[in-house]
């Protein structure tokens, strides 16, 4: 799987209940999957997750993406016509049209879909 790490990092406005007061959480990484993909679709719809990354730890906490929210992505098949087998550039196509930027991505052996 492939993480992005994004910039600036996506907010979230959390509350437990309506008596807590609010308070505003920062998602630093997106990653996405197609649901359905369709091979030769004009339009694909991508879920997207945002949330924290933390890697394993030697000997201890494997790697982790704790998501905290996430948002439905269409990109028409103009928009994925420079996405070819490196997922970066999907991950950036994605983060251009959400208005952030990717600064760096991770590969890791987690899966969170």
């Amino acid at each position: 799987m492939l993480l992005a790490k994004i910039n600036p990092s996506a907010s979230v406005v959390k509350q437990d209940n309506p008596f807590a007061q609010p308070q505003t959480i920062f998602a630093d990484y997106l990653m996405a999957i197609a649901r359905p993909y369709i091979a030769g679709s004009s339009i694909t719809n991508f879920e997207v997750q945002f949330g924290n990354y933390s890697e394993a730890v030697e000997g201890g906490q494997p790697s982790k993406f704790e998501p905290l929210t996430s948002a439905q992505v269409k990109l028409t098949s103009d928009e994925l016509s420079s996405w070819g087998t490196d997922d970066s550039v999907l991950l950036s196509i994605i983060a251009t049209k959400l208005n952030t930027s990717v600064v760096s991505t991770v590969v890791v052996n987690i899966n969170n879909f």
